[in-house]
């Protein structure tokens, strides 16, 4: 197994999409008559935040680790994904036609000077990178 070269976590992408949960549980026990469309979709957004955006990833050698909020984990292959540089975060695009992609978010908004360190974690590992400035 490679060594970590970044560890990158998002404490409020990991709790956020129990607290939708929650909410809809709440919503449906207050009006249950009239609140299973607000439930549904509570439940909904909560299903997508979770099994798409990782609340925790793992740059290294071989490449990217996920963490998604409830349990599941993904490894994505360095030779299978380019990496989009944004300025809060990256993109790991997956796929041949390369229009899908996870969101690499270890901050909610922007941090100066943050971009320089993901940047210098996945140049070092070799990623082919995508939106250099």
């Amino acid at each position: 197994m490679a060594e970590a070269g970044y560890l990158g976590r998002n404490r409020f992408l990991r709790w956020w999409p129990k607290l939708l949960l929650g909410l809809g549980a709440v919503v449906l026990y207050v009006d249950s008559n009239h609140a299973i469309q607000w439930a549904t979709l509570f439940a909904l957004v909560a299903y997508i935040h979770g099994r798409w955006l990782p609340w925790q990833f793992t740059i290294r050698e071989d490449g990217i680790a996920l963490a998604f909020p409830f349990g599941r984990r993904l490894f994505l292959p360095r030779s299978s994904l380019t990496v989009r540089i944004e300025v809060v975060g990256a993109i790991a695009i997956v796929g041949r036609r390369r229009h899908f992609g996870y969101l690499l978010m270890d901050r909610i908004g922007y941090e100066p000077h943050s971009e320089g360190r993901l940047r210098g974690a996945l140049t070092g590992f070799g990623y082919t990178l995508v939106g250099e400035s």
